[in-house]
């Protein structure tokens, strides 16, 4: 069940007093948001070595993880807000495997065929234009490339939305508003089948028994983990030749 019927748009772009809370709320959970995303990306995509962009990086920590894992990778982030960038350089300044720029999504600064992965956290809900912003991941990625998109889903169980509720802080207010601006995973599925795309997987991931014990070591409760995982979705599109 929807806690919204339809979807709503976000009411505004996150300025700097949103952005810095949102950098604040993601290195809290830094552990449970984005070394298991990092971990089944490389998974799935079995990259070894290769060029990655990270769109819409926000305060850059999936691109942060991603470049940590192997000297091998070359990670680019993207961002349209100035203060996403500046965070995201800081938050990697000591990292020489990866690199921030301004772009738009929708006019992208790469050559096609340009990337071996495309991943995109937590932010295809802001898309306007939803369908055009997959387009272009498919054009620098190219048939060989993966895309890897994980985001909010508006059908999440009720108890993690009540956590929201009621909207009167700035993190509480990104929540609900971000969840009420989501898909959810038959609104993904639709899309890709209107779009001409056959060959791609929506699903919600539901940690084994070997993962909770994998991720209980460093610190992540096999509650948290549960949470963090039932309120997305992944949307995996590989393997187009």
């Amino acid at each position: 069940m929807n806690l919204f019927a339809k979807r709503i748009k976000e009411p505004k772009i996150m300025d700097k007093i949103e952005m810095s809370a949102f950098e604040r709320l993601s290195l809290a959970n830094y552990k449970r948001w984005i070394i298991p995303l990092a971990d089944n990306v490389i998974k799935v995509s079995g990259l070894k070595r290769g060029k990655i962009l990270d769109v819409a990086c926000g305060p850059g920590l999936l691109s942060k993880e991603l470049a940590v894992r192997s000297k091998n990778f070359q990670v680019t982030g993207i961002d349209y807000s100035p203060q996403a960038i500046r965070l995201a350089k800081k938050n990697c300044r000591r990292l020489k495997n990866v690199k921030f720029r301004l772009a738009n999504i929708y006019k992208l600064p790469h050559d096609s065929n340009h990337f071996d992965l495309v991943v995109c956290k937590d932010s295809f809900h802001h898309f306007d234009h939803p369908e055009a912003a997959i387009q272009e991941m498919l054009r620098v990625s190219g048939q060989n490339g993966v895309i890897y998109i994980q985001d909010l889903k508006r059908n999440l169980p009720k108890y993690i939305f009540k956590k929201c509720l009621p909207p009167d802080t700035v993190i509480k207010k990104l929540q609900y508003y971000s969840t009420r601006a989501s898909y959810t995973p038959n609104e993904i599925k639709v899309m890709l089948h209107k779009m001409g795309i056959k060959k791609f997987s929506v699903k919600t991931h539901i940690p084994s028994l070997k993962e909770k014990n994998k991720y209980s070591r460093i610190g992540i409760s096999s509650k948290t983990l549960k949470e963090s995982l039932e309120s997305r979705y992944s949307l995996i599109i590989k393997n187009r030749v």
